[in-house]
């Protein structure tokens, strides 16, 4: 790989992690009016429906039925495990158990991907994923979050987000190095969006879009077009580039990004904890992708 594709690869991937990072208070303000299920549903709908548009409009690949069986299948571990267990365990816990639980995302991916023989074990990987973690736990400040009965149901709901996710990372490499991002992508939010009707449209029917404030339309404007339709794309464009765990290991950024966004928007104050725990994850994320 040449260093100016290098390059994009890794502003892409740090691109991913600021719109989820803004994610996060959006989908806590939408369901604030959504129920999660009509929330995942509309998302994953209007997403496809977009992404779709776009795959026809180009030069679509012609896929053949191994490559929608394959589709079909990613689609329920990246899309529709992935956005229930995270929808519905963000609206049972607390953003700090979602975001220690959420850290397990890289670990688990580097894990999967060994164990399926998808990638070889490097201790320079699993080192940087380490010193990432220990600096995004020190951000959390996971010495003081406290287990509580009443949050299992969505902290298990969180972890099995996390994990289908992780899954998805690694065996949709190889699918989108043979269609491409967009027929990926495609594929991918197309099917996704079948499942996320079952299960969300009865909710999605009850809604009365007449007494919604106007902000709510702009958020969910927000959230379908840059951390669903660009973020997926973006995701499967550079997973055709580098590999399952080195994408992954980005999922620690988005801590450090939202800490940021909230010291110049809410002029939060910027701690101790804060910086050592913002360059202890930039080190990590540097050490495992530099060039070896």
């Amino acid at each position: 790989m040449s260093a100016d594709e290098r390059r994009k690869v890794l502003t892409a991937l740090v691109a991913v992690q600021v719109m989820f990072a803004v994610h996060y208070p959006v989908t806590k303000v939408l369901l604030r009016t959504l129920e999660p299920s009509a929330w995942v549903a509309l998302r994953l709908m209007l997403g496809a429906l977009v992404f779709v548009s776009v795959f026809l409009a180009t030069k679509p690949v012609r896929l053949a039925g191994r490559d929608l069986a394959e589709l079909a299948a990613l689609s329920v571990f990246g899309v529709i495990l992935n956005q229930i267990g995270f929808i519905e365990g963000m609206a049972r816990t607390v953003p700090s158990h979602s975001a220690v639980i959420n850290t397990m995302i890289p670990v688990l991916t580097l894990t999967f991907a060994v164990l399926l023989r998808r990638e070889t074990f490097r201790l320079r990987t699993a080192v940087g994923v380490a010193i990432a973690l220990t600096g995004v736990l020190v951000l959390l400040e996971v010495d003081r979050v406290r287990a509580r009965s009443e949050f299992w149901q969505g902290d298990l709901l969180t972890l099995g987000n996390a994990a289908s996710f992780s899954l998805f990372l690694v065996l949709s490499r190889g699918v989108t190095r043979r269609l491409g991002p967009v027929a990926a992508t495609a594929g991918v939010l197309a099917f996704g969006s079948l499942g996320a009707a079952a299960y969300g449209t009865r909710a999605l029917s009850a809604v009365d879009w007449a007494s919604l404030p106007p902000s709510t339309f702009w958020l969910i404007a927000y959230a379908v077009l840059f951390p669903t339709v660009i973020a997926y794309f973006l995701n499967f464009w550079a997973l055709a580039r580098v590999e399952s765990s080195s994408v992954a290991l980005f999922v620690y950024l988005q801590p450090v990004i939202a800490a940021s966004i909230s010291a110049v928007w809410l002029h939060e104050a910027i701690t101790a904890r804060t910086v050592v725990a913002s360059l202890l994850v930039f080190a990590g994320v540097v050490y495992a992708t530099r060039r070896r």
